[in-house]
């Protein structure tokens, strides 16, 4: 006991002030619990029979827990520094370490040692040749971290008489409930740490909730009367997974056809086959006269052409005196006949092409007026059309399949924004705010979670007004984008709604607390190889952190991974906090 009072009295005299967790290095409060007899264990005597200093630093990325002799001009001292990484609670096993001694009024000495002794200690020897207050400073560098600790101040004293003088006039009460825990305990099962800080905290309600289609964001395309489905103009029936258009034709449906329409149709094709057979004999007719006419009409042609040389010779002769005027009649009455016969030729020949298309348009007007019965004795055939935008999730039909008048062929549904609907007791209303913000997860995603109304962009819906008369429970609605199709409907859901705000409260990761005979406890790092079992008083808690409203303070480290074997340790001190040889 009078030990531990020396370093507590120790430690207040050197003001190696408390633990903080940031960048800039600070000092904690000497090591207090015992250890063996080994000349170089932890808490050896000196060997002015002092106990050693002990001092617990902390950076961003490292812990350092420094045991030291009380520091006296020329003699030499060993520092036992041990390193700890606080991301994953290992020691540090390889790198070297730059030892800085700046006296007073003078320059930095530096003392480089290459590697560790053993994993997670280094030990720097020093001689200090003046007295007074020497600034200190630890430069590691090695694979697993970069960093300096400052340490600060150390007093070297003139004499081993003033060391003692000032150790034993500063002799103070030993803190209750203390559990040492030894470095190489701690390295063994990674033990974490992360201290105490000031954040805004919000109670929340949990909610169990589901993912659901936006009101007007999920429809049935159905069949307007019963028939055989058949596929749009573009032959493509649309497939699940595809997106289609609000308005787009999906389908159509074709009515099957009454029995007097039937027979109508029936009938109409048979008219229609009969015409048919007797335009294709009138046609051969066509073609076999077209044949003779055209012979006429080139014979006609030829024959003109002839009447026409021979008055042309006639004329000439006259002219000249050698021929009669009788021959010269007898050739323009042949040229009249002949073109009298030409023009007889071509107009049998333009009746005989008048007659074809008339014939054509006769059979064009037939089919015509057998499509016209068809489509009368029938009904028009109807389109299924997409009532939104959207992708297609589920097609019941398949082409050339019945299906009855309204039943449901496509269903469509637009996730682009969403709905998460949840259900809070109706006890909860009236700590309820008119705009509660709320925080999302999915079991589908583990450890996945996300701010409704800040980080995923979403926002309040609705907030139900009818009671549930079986569940007593209120819906809650929030609409969420849904860009990257993560929120698929019918996805199971927890919401966190949020009621009531804390501000700057101290806070510690929900991890750190380890319930006692039902009470919660926390184990607090006084030195690098003691705890402090703390009673605490618990608030809220909020996304893996909890509100302390007594029993830590800011800046003070708790045991985060590991606390469970503080637990075990508190019970049984000896078994943890034995000595141990460097």
């Amino acid at each position: 006991m009078q030990n531990c009072l020396r370093m507590l009295a120790m430690a207040a005299s050197l003001s190696l002030g408390a633990m903080v967790g940031c960048d800039r290095p600070t000092q904690g409060m000497p090591d207090t619990h015992e250890h063996g007899d080994d000349d170089h264990g932890h808490g050896h005597d000196g060997e002015d029979g002092l106990e050693p200093i002990g001092i617990t630093l902390f950076t961003s990325k490292m812990l350092l827990y420094m045991e030291y002799p009380h520091l006296v001009q020329d003699e030499q001292a060993e520092f036992l520094a041990h390193f700890s990484v606080l991301a994953t609670g290992e020691p540090v096993r390889s790198g070297s370490l730059t030892f800085e001694v700046t006296p007073p009024g003078g320059t930095p000495v530096n003392l480089t040692i290459e590697a560790p002794k053993r994993d997670g200690l280094y030990v720097p020897e020093w001689v200090f040749e003046s007295a007074g207050v020497h600034r200190l400073r630890l430069l590691l560098n090695g694979p697993q971290v970069q960093d300096t600790i400052d340490v600060g101040s150390v007093i070297v004293h003139a004499t081993v008489h003033d060391a003692e003088h000032e150790a034993y006039g500063t002799e103070g009460d030993e803190p209750p409930d203390l559990v040492p825990f030894l470095l190489e305990q701690q390295w063994k099962i990674e033990l974490l740490l992360e201290s105490a800080s000031l954040r805004t905290l919000t109670h929340r309600i949990k909610a169990p909730a589901r993912i659901v289609p936006k009101h007007g964001t999920s429809a049935v395309a159905g069949s307007p009367i019963a028939g055989r489905l058949s596929p749009p103009h573009d032959g493509h029936f649309p497939r699940v997974g595809e997106r289609v258009e609000a308005g787009e034709v999906l389908a159509f449906v074709e009515p099957p056809l009454p029995v007097t329409d039937a027979a109508q149709l029936t009938a109409n094709r048979a008219w229609q086959e009969a015409l048919e057979l007797e335009i294709a004999f009138r046609k051969l007719d066509l073609d076999m006269r077209a044949a003779e006419v055209e012979r006429n009409v080139r014979a006609a042609s030829a024959k003109l052409d002839f009447a026409k040389r021979a008055k042309a010779r006639a004329e000439e002769l006259r002219q000249k005196g050698i021929g009669t005027d009788q021959q010269f009649e007898k050739a323009m009455q042949d040229l009249q006949v002949a073109r009298a016969e030409h023009e007889a030729a071509i107009a049998s020949e333009r009746a005989n092409n008048e007659i074809r298309t008339h014939l054509s348009q006769l059979h064009a007007r037939a089919d015509n007026d057998l499509d016209t019965g068809i489509s009368q004795a029938s009904h028009r055939h109807m389109s299924i059309n997409a009532p939104i935008a959207g992708l297609v999730v589920e097609t019941t039909g398949i082409e050339g399949e019945h299906v009855e008048a309204h039943a449901s062929v496509f269903k469509i549904v637009n996730a682009d924004r969403v709905w998460v609907r949840a259900n809070v007791s109706e006890f909860d209303l009236g700590s309820l705010s008119d705009n509660p913000g709320a925080t999302l997860t999915l079991p589908a995603f583990p450890g996945w979670r996300t701010d409704i109304l800040t980080e995923a962009g979403g926002r309040f819906v609705h907030l139900g007004t009818v009671v549930d008369e079986t569940s007593r429970v209120v819906p809650i609605i929030y609409e969420l984008p849904n860009p990257q199709g993560r929120f698929r409907i019918g996805m199971l859901a927890e919401v966190l709604v949020a009621t009531e705000t804390a501000d700057e409260v101290v806070a510690i990761p929900e991890n750190a607390i380890v319930m006692d005979n039902g009470r919660p406890i926390a184990f607090v790092m006084l030195g690098g190889e003691t705890f402090q079992r703390r009673e605490i008083e618990l608030g809220i808690r909020d996304n893996g952190f909890v509100e302390i409203k007594n029993g830590v303070e800011v800046g003070e480290y708790v045991a985060t991974k590991g606390s469970y074997a503080l637990k075990l340790a508190s019970q049984s001190p000896s078994s943890f906090g034995a000595g141990h040889v460097h």
